[in-house]
């Protein structure tokens, strides 16, 4: 595995993790969900060795929410001046996440890649589909999403999100964006006025609606490129059951003629004691299909 350093279009300076194969038939790139990093994640490095024995690269590209609050080097694009950003899951935006996605498929183009499939994990399955929302779907050659949440299907049906909802736009009327929410995400860690906001219904991240399933399920919908999607038997993004989570995310794949779903069972969303299981299911998919 090598450490690539690298800067996204507006100057932010990200790390990613790069298993390289003896051959290249194609690259996985990874975007990762909150809080989370190359060092505590307990699946990645696994994935990454078992991809890259069987000939395909595997890109774990931070983005700027990895971590809590984060000092991150940033260089401004034109002056080339640099300095430091306070961000991580905290206080992203999660608009600016075009960036970091765009930053690891281009990376993986330099490095020679033909075939590029987006995959990811939790809230970066959500910063893929608005990628591909706004680039255009003809980038990638597959789509892998594990444990893909409908974030604001799921954060708008607690009861205490009103309150959280009413505070955050309080204090963003008031100029206080960055003021943490006085209660946390996930009742465990910190987050921010704006950063909390945009998990409302109706906002730039509600492009994954498999709680309410309206109508229209968005760009999930028109994908025409094989997908792969994965979830744990006692995983915390379920909205209605496993099963039947995955059935309607089949019925929602009407752009493809190549949709493949897995439960693994026992799983919990960080697939602990079963990411050989997770890392088998997306090497075979990938040699069926590449």
């Amino acid at each position: 595995m090598e450490l690539l350093h690298r800067y996204t279009k507006d100057g932010l300076n990200l790390v990613g993790a790069y298993w390289e194969p003896k051959e290249k038939k194609a690259c996985v790139v990874f975007t990762h969900g909150m809080f989370d990093n190359v060092i505590e994640n307990n699946f990645i490095e696994l994935i990454g060795e078992n991809l890259s024995k069987e000939g395909y690269g595997f890109i774990f590209g931070h983005n700027r929410g990895y971590g809590v609050i984060n000092s991150i080097i940033v260089r401004d694009p034109v002056t080339k001046k640099a300095g430091n950003k306070i961000i991580g899951s905290t206080y992203e935006k999660f608009g600016e996440s075009i960036y970091d996605v765009d930053l690891w498929i281009e990376t993986a183009k330099e490095l020679g890649y033909k075939k590029i499939i987006l995959a990811s994990h939790s809230f970066g399955c959500l910063k893929n589909l608005y990628y591909l929302s706004k680039k255009g779907i003809e980038i990638i050659d597959g789509l892998i999403l594990i444990s893909a949440p409908d974030t604001a299907g799921l954060v708008g049906r607690r009861e205490e999100s009103k309150k959280m909802f009413l505070e955050a736009e309080q204090n963003i009327k008031a100029g206080n964006s960055k003021k943490i929410m006085e209660g946390k995400m996930l009742n465990i860690f910190p987050i921010s006025s704006r950063t909390f906001y945009t998990f409302r219904k109706g906002s730039i991240l509600d492009i994954f609606p498999l709680v309410e399933k309206p109508k229209s399920f968005g760009i999930f919908s028109d994908i025409n490129k094989p997908i792969l999607v994965i979830l744990g038997e006692k995983d915390s993004v379920i909205g209605d059951t496993p099963e039947k989570d995955l059935e309607e995310l089949k019925k929602r794949a009407i752009g493809t003629n190549d949709f493949s779903s897995k439960l693994i069972y026992g799983a919990s969303h960080k697939y602990i004691k079963k990411e050989r299981e997770l890392s088998f299911t997306i090497v075979e998919w990938m040699k069926d299909r590449y």
